[in-house]
């Protein structure tokens, strides 16, 4: 039964497998997988982008609805599926949900694939002001900040710094999870204490209060705009890893005394945590150095959403303000974008990790996979070093890419079962762990797909109806349905075709294999008993043997019986 499937598994796990060495290590890694520059960087900007002219409350609030309609049942499939099969994405859609269902992993690491690409493009930008600011002073007006960021944006450094945050990547997943838990010890809990550091600060700036009003102000026109609610469960994915299997890869070094129902709610609830402190610390700064030098709320919020295309330079203008204006800022500031690097660094191993793995379980070898993801993570976000343009599009493509991922976990219960899932992959294989609630059942059946599949047809349809609001949606720009369309049409297709070779062609190839190799052995095994028998001292001729026997049927075995009997 059961137990002895968990025991079976239980062995391969202390046996072969590694896993993290403390609970601490395991949560501040799998903090460390999604706490970054999606929190400090996207988080702020996106808030910005969706809020009205009387506030950012609404996008707030759908924002944490879809905490938990979408990302916590699904990260609670991640966790648990990672931790009961230890297995690969790819692997673990083929276990549970059968082999004709790998495309949909495929798929889940294609985007993690463009994500990353993007990802160490930012990281890269991290790394340059840390650098720059050891080296040069913090800015004192919005236009010298301004100004250093499009200098960044107009020279070659953007590609160095790719490179740099690549290789870095790289080299961080070479000895797998001992590299990744000892990293994460550090660089988490430094960048909690900056954060929170910066957060207390910006809350004693003259105008602070401002900024918190205005951000925890409703303006209920934006619920009709259909890329509020896009972006609101976008970013939520985004912030948490739900759907993109870092954390179902991050699962496979957990053992059944780490609870998944524990990690799968607590860790989203701190990240986002984490987000808000930066949305607030952000505003906050932003409102007191504008209304410092004069400016009024309806200038103010122009300015919030313009810092460079789709508003990518929010973080990096405004946060060497907030530290101009404290004592010793430039020393913070460095420590500051030091945190913020390692931080991005490490949801970029996990990426890395994740499509590492792939690799080294289709029989490559670690080091040799590791080079492979970081020579194709290079040269897929070169075009995005080079061009903001190109960045902003992938930026808005592949987050968005989030919502037909977290729908193909969904797919991947109700094809399992969701009762059994709960039941034999959660409850009853979990030593310490909360229980998962029966509503868990309902919610990943039905609320979750329905808001997934809600959000992209209604997307899909005010593309396509509404022009003022959107671009042409069959103009190949950076945020149109069809650029969109075609990019994911292009990911699917892979999918499905690597899929399909691998069922009919290598996965045939390697059962004719093992095939051959048994009756190889049943060949040798028949030699040598021949081979025995001639060496053997005499034996009385009735004697049956059975070493020599091929299977019998149950009749011939049966008369075979009885005349060795009657002799």
């Amino acid at each position: 039964g059961n137990d002895c499937v968990y025991m079976s598994r239980e062995m391969a796990e202390s046996d072969s497998q590694p896993h993290f060495k403390s609970k601490l290590g395991l949560v501040l890694s799998c903090l460390g997988c999604v706490v970054g520059t999606g929190n400090i960087w996207r988080f702020p900007r996106i808030v910005a982008n969706n809020s009205g002219d009387e506030g950012g409350l609404t996008f707030l609030l759908l924002w944490a609805v879809g905490l938990w309609v979408w990302s916590i049942p699904i990260l609670l499939v991640e966790y648990a599926v990672g931790r009961y099969t230890r297995k690969t994405v790819v692997q673990a859609f083929c276990e549970m949900a059968g082999p004709w269902a790998q495309w949909m992993g495929v798929f889940v690491a294609f985007v993690v694939l463009a994500s990353s690409a993007v990802y160490s493009v930012v990281l890269g930008w991290c790394f340059y002001y840390f650098v720059y600011h050891c080296a040069f002073s913090l800015p004192s007006t919005y236009e010298e900040s301004k100004d250093e960021w499009e200098d960044l944006q107009a020279g070659n450094y953007t590609i160095l710094c790719h490179g740099l945050a690549v290789c870095f990547g790289v080299l961080s997943i070479i000895k797998g999870v001992k590299t990744i838990e000892l990293v994460n010890k550090v660089i988490v809990p430094v960048l909690l204490l900056i954060v929170a550091f910066s957060l207390a600060w910006s809350l004693s700036l003259t105008y602070a209060g401002e900024g918190i009003t205005y951000l925890f102000t409703p303006d209920w026109n934006v619920f009709k705009t259909t890329r509020v609610w896009v972006d609101a469960v976008t970013q939520n994915a985004w912030d948490t890893g739900a759907a993109s299997a870092l954390l179902l890869t991050y699962a496979t070094y957990m053992r059944r005394e780490d609870g998944v129902v524990t990690m799968g709610t607590l860790t989203p609830l701190a990240n986002n945590f984490v987000s808000l402190c930066c949305g607030i610390m952000m505003f906050c700064n932003v409102f007191s150095v504008l209304e410092s030098t004069g400016y009024d709320k309806e200038h103010i919020i122009p300015v919030l959403k313009d810092n460079g295309p789709a508003n990518t330079g929010l973080t990096f203008i405004w946060m060497p303000l907030l530290f101009n204006s404290m004592s010793g800022g430039r020393f913070l500031a460095v420590i500051f974008f030091l945190s913020l690097s390692f931080a991005g660094l490490s949801s970029l191993i996990a990426m890395y990790e994740l499509l590492a793995l792939l690799l080294q379980n289709a029989g490559i070898p670690r080091i040799a996979s590791a080079v492979i993801v970081g020579v194709v993570g290079f040269l897929l976000g070169l075009p995005s070093a080079m061009h903001i343009a190109i960045l902003v599009n992938q930026d808005y493509v592949w987050p968005f890419g989030l919502l037909p991922c977290g729908l193909t976990f969904v797919a991947l219960v109700w094809i399992y079962g969701a009762e059994k899932f709960r039941r034999v992959v959660v409850n009853d294989y979990s030593l310490d762990d909360w229980t998962l609630p029966r509503v868990w059942k309902y919610v990943i059946r039905f609320v979750t797909p329905t808001v997934g599949v809600a959000i992209i047809v209604w997307w899909f349809v005010e593309n396509i109806l509404d022009n003022e609001s959107y671009p042409e949606w069959n103009d190949l720009s950076s945020e149109s349905l069809a650029i969109v369309l075609v990019q994911w049409a292009g990911a699917l297709i892979i999918a499905v075709a690597v899929n399909f070779i691998y069922v009919c062609y290598w996965q045939r190839r390697e059962q004719i294999a093992l095939q051959d190799s048994a009756e190889d052995d049943v060949e040798l095994s028949q030699s040598g008993s021949r081979t025995a028998g001639k060496h053997a001292s005499p034996v009385d001729e009735t004697t049956p043997l059975i070493a020599h026997t091929l299977p019998l049927d149950e009749d011939k075995q049966m008369q075979k019986q009885s005349r060795d009997a009657s002799v």
